[in-house]
């Protein structure tokens, strides 16, 4: 039920039978570590819903546990590490705490080093860029803004990767979004030149997507011959 729709009432509905059904499950058994990032997932989302600053703390728990239930060398690891680093980030935006940014920039770290796929990567890496300018809104330091650039770049390489060996259109769609990410971020460095060779390649590789990235290409396409103008 929850989903389909999504809705609040539901998201809880199903947050509560995840917890009676981990109340039933012995903690060494394969379903309790099975269980716990779908309980996470659904307290996330209703975290994300309407009124849901109340659910954070709760999310970060239980992503938390779904953390410590597998090893490092286990596949599902790294993605394990993204939720909670993303539980971490919206609890955040909700309370102001920069030591819940601070985290999440090592797990996602700890994430890039344990992942073996180039997507995951690249996911990685991109909330880590996403990371380096909340980190920034809070310290004004240059170097987050220089971070963020070269966490983008790395994304953009690893998407790059994953088009040659994964889901091709996700890789590329990515690939192109971190770039005009980067070129935003050159932009407030005052690296003109740089964001738009950036967005140069963001554009060569929404082209790339053809008919479904038409609008994306258009606009990218009048903030390059704004820049161009200006040198």
């Amino acid at each position: 039920r929850s989903a389909r729709d999504a809705e609040p009432a539901a998201l809880e509905d199903a947050a509560e039978a995840y917890g009676r059904a981990r109340r039933l499950i012995p903690r060494d058994a394969q379903a309790y570590g099975e269980l716990l990032p779908e309980w996470g997932d659904v307290l996330l989302d209703r975290a994300r819903a309407a009124d849901g600053r109340r659910f954070t703390s709760a999310a970060v728990r239980v992503l938390r546990d779904s953390r410590a239930a597998v090893p490092q060398s286990d596949p599902r690891s790294a993605q394990r590490l993204v939720r909670l680093a993303e539980g971490l980030r919206l609890r955040h935006a909700y309370e102001g705490d920069v030591v819940d940014l601070r985290e999440a920039e090592y797990l996602l770290e700890l994430a890039v080093r344990q992942s073996r796929s180039p997507l995951e990567q690249a996911r990685a890496w991109r909330e880590h860029g996403d990371v380096q300018q909340e980190i920034h809104a809070h310290t004004r330091a240059p170097d987050r803004l220089d971070r963020a650039a070269d966490s983008y770049r790395r994304a953009w390489r690893s998407a790059l990767a994953a088009d040659r060996e994964e889901r091709r259109e996700v890789a590329v769609e990515l690939a192109a979004r971190v770039q005009e990410l980067r070129g935003e971020v050159l932009e407030r460095l005052a690296r003109p030149r740089a964001a738009l060779d950036a967005y140069r390649s963001a554009l060569e590789l929404w082209t790339r997507l053809g008919d479904p990235a038409a609008g994306r290409r258009e606009a990218l396409g009048s903030r390059v011959r704004t820049l161009e103008a200006g040198l």
